[in-house]
């Protein structure tokens, strides 16, 4: 995946930046004062598709190539389009707080018979060096019976990670099947408690 990403000087207003296909970008961080440029929104697009948590090579004018993550990303309500990104210049030697989406593999043996997989949490909240960093954290799910749950501290250890998420975190359970009430048992309950009624009805007469 290509994480490099040309900044240009931003010009005009940000609708008029959008028009043409770029999408206006706030770069900040690493001791450098906030700075305002526009991007190639097709390749901001791609790369949130792909890695939202990926660190990118910025070449912004006049000042080299930098790296950062996307801080945060805002869109239109209904057509899901880029509106605002702003990008978290880093030190690659420092370390940073962000989030790793779990891939959960395996299908559960509590799924396979009959149990539902009900997931609580998507992403983790770690502190790690931006080259420890991974596109998602695959955690086996296999061994999960019907009542089981995993919780944040049944994760095996990522080297160079200090998890930020409390260790009593549910991620995922295993529920029970869900019985269904057979339409017919409930009719037939219901008949008796018909005639029942019915028999009260002639004794007070």
């Amino acid at each position: 995946m290509n994480t490099t990403i040309r900044l240009t000087e931003r010009s005009g207003s940000a609708s008029a930046t959008r028009n043409k296909g770029f999408v206006p970008v706030v770069v900040y961080g690493a001791g450098s004062d906030t700075q305002s440029f526009s991007a190639d929104a097709k390749a901001i697009t791609e790369i949130v598709g792909k890695n939202p948590r990926a660190i990118l090579k910025v070449e912004l004018p006049d000042s080299g190539t930098k790296n950062a993550v996307i801080a945060e990303i805002q869109r239109q309500p209904l057509s899901r389009k880029l509106l605002h990104v702003d990008l978290h210049q880093i030190d690659m030697k420092a370390e940073l707080d962000t989030k790793v989406a779990f891939q959960f593999t395996g299908e559960p043996a509590g799924v396979k018979a009959g149990g539902i997989q009900q997931v609580e949490l998507y992403e983790l909240d770690i502190r790690t060096l931006p080259d420890k960093l991974t596109p998602t954290f695959e955690v086996d799910i296999t061994n999960l019976e019907i009542g089981d749950q995993l919780l944040v501290s049944d994760l095996p250890k990522h080297e160079g990670w200090e998890v930020l998420t409390p260790e009593d975190t549910l991620i995922v359970r295993i529920s029970p099947p869900i019985v269904q009430e057979d339409p017919a048992e409930g009719e037939a309950a219901e008949e008796p408690a018909a005639a029942e009624n019915a028999d009260e009805g002639k004794t007070e007469e």
